[in-house]
């Protein structure tokens, strides 16, 4: 400590109380033995804290310190105050270089006992006492336990109320000192002293002198530390700010600017963490800001990019991030944060496996849904080969939609409800429209085994069993022969219309229903109706297994009946069709032919009829 072994009250061998007077006399006595060739000496000289150089140049420069009120209050710092007996018997010791009493002496005064005006002075000379040894060559091995024992004792000398009066007796009743000035002057002057042993092995650390200055009042604190913590934070700060501004920007390079933000920031911050506590609020704030902004580079990140990806890497990319600005944080509430977005993200990874099984099966229903919804996808334009392309293209995906997810998941069962109600669609239309009510009912046979919602199943029984129907007539036509025909057969399965039901797809449709009239009323009138009749039900079986697939077939005989209809139209006699009960019989108009043979034929279906009943 340069201002304590050179000390303008040491030089001039003064106490701190020394008047103008005293001052102004001592400088002319040490300039006479100066220009005399002699050296004087003093009680104060205290040669254990290092050789003193007394010559006009240092006589000269130590008053021009002193000079002024401030001057000497702040030089006084550095200097004992004899203010008492306890003072009286340390000076004694001291001055014989008994070092170790006077520190028992001084030290015993104030353990464990309040500050008072009888001990205040020993606070100061304790202190000054330590700051000397520490810059003195004689005691290293102790020199930094002496720095900052003679710190933290300066403080409390700093912070105590007795500072005014101290103040009024050094430089004047009328003087007003500036605490706050004082003191940064104070610290200024320490860390000076301090800077050449920082930062070398063995040597004192920032973190130390910083917690020996908490001592002083709360003004100074701020001030040392930002000597020492203001640079850094800076840059942290900059650092901070630059990335808030990209990810910002574009949250897609969140991930990188936040691992750039760490590694531009480490240093500082593990600067910071080394000479500041944990509990110190200046590296809570500067620390939870940049765990902060790391988290939200994390989040934003994740927000971005890993809630769409398909696997998981992007968001241990954001996991790692967060574990990161867990290393910087220091408040609780930060952590807090820092926890619950942790929890988020590692729970996301884990369900990294189920959620590239509902991304599969969402890709196949989006499939199912598409070729459904867009009829251009199949390659032909018939109804009922959609309904075939749809059966083939959508039933494996639905069985591999019904293996991962269950028959009871509404999402498989909405899939396949769409698959059958489309179907059932398509092929009640091409029924109705064709009359191919055969080949529709067989498509519809294809779709039962799927699972369907309640209602669709309903609705497709409904459809599945107006086709069935539908198809009986058709079906029957197509498995009978004329080689398996007796007369019974003939006569049980006479009346069935087999080529126009193949044509109109109905045995009760209009058309079939005017032939069967026109059979009745005309044909049977006549002997050769009746033998076109019989030939008719013989080999009209045959013909509709051979041809009843077939279109041309259909549309070169729906040709000749509709030709037929018009025909009939001018022939047919004003009778009624016989349907049952007793028919209307038309008037005699001669005797034999028509009349006989329609009386015969009413008297067959009445015997019928009644057998029946």
């Amino acid at each position: 400590m340069n201002l304590v072994l050179n000390n303008p009250f040491r030089i001039l061998g003064l106490l701190i109380t020394a008047s103008e007077r005293e001052i102004a006399k001592r400088i002319s006595d040490l300039s006479i033995f100066a220009e005399m060739g002699k050296i004087k000496s003093y009680d104060t000289d205290f040669s254990f804290l290092s050789t003193l150089e007394r010559n006009p140049e240092s006589v000269k420069e130590a008053s021009a310190r002193i000079e002024q009120p401030e001057g000497k209050l702040f030089c006084s710092l550095f200097w004992f105050w004899k203010h008492g007996v306890i003072d009286e018997l340390a000076f004694n010791m001291l001055k014989n270089g008994e070092v170790g009493k006077a520190i028992s002496l001084w030290t015993k005064y104030i353990s464990g006992k309040n500050i008072s005006e009888e001990n205040y002075s020993a606070i100061k000379n304790l202190s000054v006492l330590y700051l000397g040894l520490a810059g003195s060559n004689l005691f290293l091995h102790s020199g930094q336990d002496f720095f900052l024992k003679g710190i933290t004792l300066a403080g409390i000398f700093f912070g105590s109320p007795l500072f005014e009066g101290y103040c009024r007796i050094v430089s004047g009743i009328n003087y007003t000192a500036d605490k706050e000035k004082i003191g940064t002057a104070f610290a200024d002057e320490i860390i000076a002293f301090a800077e050449k042993y920082l930062d070398k092995p063995d040597s004192i650390g920032i973190r130390e002198i910083l917690e020996s200055f908490r001592s002083f009042p709360h003004q100074i604190f701020p001030y040392l530390s930002g000597k020492f913590i203001n640079e850094p934070t800076r840059r942290i700060e900059s650092e901070i700010e630059k990335a808030r501004k990209t990810r910002t920007d574009s949250p897609y390079d969140a991930y990188q600017q936040g691992e750039e933000l760490y590694q531009n920031s480490l240093n500082d911050l593990a600067y910071l963490k080394k000479n500041l506590p944990a509990s110190d609020l200046q590296y809570q704030m500067i620390a939870d800001r940049l765990a902060n902004e790391i988290l939200q580079c994390a989040i934003d990140y994740f927000n971005a990019v890993a809630k769409h990806a398909v696997n998981h890497a992007s968001g241990e990319k954001s996991l790692k991030l967060a574990k990161i600005a867990m290393t910087a944080a220091a408040g609780e509430r930060v952590i807090s944060r820092i926890e619950e977005n942790t929890f988020v993200m590692e729970t996301w990874i884990k369900s990294s496996p189920q959620r590239q099984r509902h991304r599969e099966i969402q890709l196949l229903i989006d499939d199912i849904m598409e070729r459904i919804n867009d009829s251009s996808r199949a390659p032909q334009r018939n109804d009922l080969q959609f309904a075939q392309y749809l059966l083939d293209n959508t039933v494996h995906k639905l069985l591999i939609i019904k293996a991962s997810v269950g028959a009871d998941n509404p999402v498989y069962l909405n899939a396949g409800s769409a698959v059958a109600d489309k179907v059932s669609e398509l092929c009640m239309r091409h029924a109705a429209q064709t009359g191919e009510y055969a080949s529709a009912a067989n498509t519809m046979q294809n779709i039962s085994m799927l699972d369907m919602m309640p209602e669709i199943r309903e609705k497709y029984n409904k459809i599945n069993v107006r086709l069935q129907a539908k198809r009986e007539n058709e079906i029957h036509a197509v498995n009978l022969s004329s080689s398996d025909l007796s007369e019974n057969d003939l006569s049980e399965k006479k009346g069935k219309c087999y080529i126009a039901t193949m044509v109109y797809g109905d045995y009760d449709s209009p058309e079939v229903l005017r032939l069967r009239n026109f059979r009745d009323r005309v044909l049977i009138c006549s002997g050769f109706g009746r033998l076109f009749i019989r030939f008719y039900y013989r080999y009209s079986p045959i013909f509709v297994a051979k041809f009843g697939r077939m279109e041309w077939a259909k549309n070169v005989i729906r040709f000749f009946l509709n030709l037929l209809f018009c025909i009939s139209a001018q022939r047919t006699p004003p009778c009624a069709p016989l349907k049952g009960g007793f028919p209307t019989i038309p008037p005699l108009k001669g005797a034999g032919g028509c009349f006989r043979q329609r009386r015969r034929a009413w008297e067959r279906d009445n015997l019928k009829q009644g057998s029946k009943k």
